[in-house]
């Protein structure tokens, strides 16, 4: 499904071209396709007018985001769970596992915060941060993390593509480095999924977990959450609730008995409005195709790697083959990010400052006419 694209591109532009800014941060909260507001809009129109008459009928929608999500995750459908957010799955594992004093969680200094919090307080329970530095070109080559990693080592965890500088982790490396020393790997997937293959049986990813509002341009509020057999029944739930049990109806008959697939991590009443939303976005990704996503980026992210330091700017993002994503994060010698941000704001192009540095983060509908523009306002910024 995330092969070769099964509709007319330009109908895959016209899903966006409602849009009344030019949007240059997708590694943020990214704008919804017409398709995922209208899918949106009739759960919420069934609900205003039907209460919650077709609920059974909303609940399907689970299986068939799971069978999609599972394709482009390269994983069985039974270990995903719908969530509300990227940081929920996070909390989940991190407050799921029982800590041993010494226990060693290794992570880059580059980290989002969402995939440093829930490990932080684990140090309440014994567990030791340790933490890798990038090299002098600002990468985290799979060396740097085997240099850290000891008996002691018990979770790896990494974004698969980091936030600031768009570095993307080789995960299938980390996922051997990680199996060879007995240590679990966990990935924070919100700035790869929908963009870049992934694989998560294949390449030992025990957990990984990803919001919809980034490149997959799905809406805020909704997420999934990966986690293999073997750690599933290592992870002990904090918040768990009725609809992670095997009788989630008979509502006075107390019976702890969780699921025992990714439902488990199911805990209560979701965000249906969202998980139309959700579905949506997949499908839009599914149809047009994954793989001709990443490639109309990669197209963009190299026009913009070649013409900018014509400009002046300097690139600090790497472009090296397997290290490459959606995201440049650039720096001009005469301007500020803020102020270059600034400037392409008032041409109607919204970009964001990450890591005091101008970020880009272009996506694959734009059109020809959209992406002259956007070079247009950068020339212009840069020479104000």
């Amino acid at each position: 499904m995330s092969g070769a694209p099964q509709a007319d591109w330009g109908e895959y532009q016209a899903l966006f071209s409602h849009l009344e800014v030019t949007w240059l941060n997708h590694a943020g909260v990214s704008p919804i396709s017409s398709r995922v507001a209208e899918a949106m809009r009739a759960r919420i129109e069934d609900a205003l007018h039907h209460g919650a008459l077709h609920t059974a009928e909303w609940y399907s929608a689970f299986r068939r985001i799971k069978a999609l999500a599972g394709v482009l995750l390269g994983c069985s459908e039974r270990d995903l769970s719908i969530t509300p957010n990227t940081t929920h799955g996070i909390n989940l594992i991190a407050n799921g596992l029982e800590w041993r004093e010494g226990d060693e969680i290794v992570l880059c200094t580059q980290e989002y915060p969402a995939n440093v919090y829930p490990w932080w307080a684990q140090q309440r329970k014994g567990a030791k941060l340790v933490w890798v530095e990038p090299d002098s070109e600002g990468r985290f080559p799979v060396e740097a993390y085997a240099a850290k990693l000891t008996k002691r080592t018990r979770l790896v965890t990494v974004s698969h593509v980091q936030f600031a500088s768009g570095y993307r982790h080789d995960l299938a490396a980390l996922g051997r480095l990680c199996r060879q020393a007995g240590a679990k790997l966990v990935v924070d997937a919100i700035q790869s999924f929908a963009v870049f293959p992934i694989r998560c049986e294949e390449w030992g990813v025990d957990a990984l977990t990803t919001g919809s509002h980034k490149w997959l341009l799905g809406p805020t509020g909704i997420a999934l959450l990966y986690v293999s057999p073997s750690l599933r029944e290592e992870i002990h739930p904090d918040w768990v609730g009725a609809d992670c049990m095997v009788d989630p109806f008979n509502y006075l008959d107390y019976r702890f008995e969780p699921l025992p697939d990714g439902r488990r991590f199911e805990n209560a009443m979701p965000n249906h409005a969202g998980i139309a939303g959700l579905e949506a976005a997949l499908n839009v990704a599914t149809t047009f195709g994954r793989d001709k996503i990443e490639a109309e980026i990669r197209r963009r992210t190299d026009t913009l790697a070649e013409f900018l330091p014509g400009l002046g700017f300097r690139i600090h993002s790497s472009r090296l083959e397997g290290e490459w994503s959606g995201i440049l994060s650039v720096t001009h010698p005469k301007s500020s990010p803020e102020d270059l941000a600034a400037r392409l704001k008032m041409e109607g192009v919204v970009a964001s400052v990450r890591d005091r540095r101008l970020r880009l983060a272009p996506h694959a509908y734009h059109t020809e006419e959209q992406f002259a523009g956007i070079l247009r306002a950068l020339e212009r910024a840069a020479g104000a």
